[in-house]
């Protein structure tokens, strides 16, 4: 009996030391409850008082057994946990959506007046800075935030003679930096706008020839709070030739929002 439990106990602390190393709590509660049932079935097989009927002997080999399937199912799970961690992980970041930044936070002065028509008249002032009160210009303008953030910028621009020009130009921020974007025409032209915002409340816009890179025209728009309600306040300056102006001219524009929708900014408009 003595070299039995003499060789258990050798066994049971030699193993524990050896993987002790790797994993510590999952070893010692297997080896422990192994080498204790072990022990326990030895010592009753001899009659050492543990088992004085067959009954009792019988129900605590059962119980030995049920400690040690569930000293296995702890092990396992400890060892799922260990050994898988990585791939949990991996998993978790796969499965975890990245939420994309808010309208309001890519464009933090277009997204207040975005889905909208804003539409006005224009005061023209030429080279000299001179009024030209007998110039009637109108026009108007509409920004759409699409669901992933695309953004869309329809403007048009009537002249005395009664033709309209509409401009259709799209683009998307990648991020968050407060750099300027890229608005390309959705139809081919000659022309793309670098678009810029300062919140709260200013958008700048430069229009720029695509052959040359020459900006053509610069323009501010801010939102502005009159007893009126909300207003666009723009002001656009067209550049001139090298050796001319260096601006030929300046576009004074007021626009409100126009709620009676008269005029309908799309892709169909003509």
């Amino acid at each position: 009996i003595a070299i039995f439990v003499s060789i258990n106990l050798f066994l049971a602390i030699h193993h524990i030391h050896r993987s002790l190393s790797q994993q510590p709590h999952t070893i010692m509660i297997s080896f422990v409850m192994k080498y204790l049932s072990a022990l326990l079935l030895t010592c009753s097989s001899f009659g050492l008082g543990f088992s004085p009927s067959p009954l009792r002997s019988a129900a605590l080999q059962s119980t030995v057994r049920r400690c040690i399937v569930n000293s296995n199912v702890v092990r396992t799970q400890l060892h799922m946990s260990v050994e898988d961690e990585a791939d949990i992980l991996i998993d978790v970041q796969k499965s975890t959506t990245i939420k994309q930044p808010s309208a309001s936070t890519l464009y933090p002065v277009i997204s207040k007046i975005a889905g909208k028509e804003w539409t006005g008249s224009c005061r023209y002032v030429n080279a000299n800075l001179e009024h030209a009160t007998k110039l009637k210009l109108v026009g108007g303008v509409k920004y759409e935030i699409s669901d992933d953030n695309k953004l869309t910028l329809s403007s048009f621009l009537t002249f005395p003679n009664g033709q309209t020009r509409q401009v259709v130009m799209e683009g998307e921020r990648t991020g968050e930096d407060s750099g300027a974007m890229t608005l390309n025409p959705v139809e081919d032209g000659p022309i793309i706008m670098k678009l810029s915002e300062v919140a709260p409340d200013t958008i700048l816009i430069n229009e720029v020839e695509k052959e040359s890179g020459k900006i053509i025209m610069t323009s501010s728009i801010s939102v502005v709070q009159t007893m009126r309600g909300t207003e666009l306040v723009g002001a656009s300056h067209e550049v001139g030739e090298v050796g001319k102006d260096a601006i030929e001219g300046h576009q004074l524009w007021r626009m409100m929002e126009n709620i009676d929708q008269k005029v309908v900014l799309s892709r169909e408009f003509e």
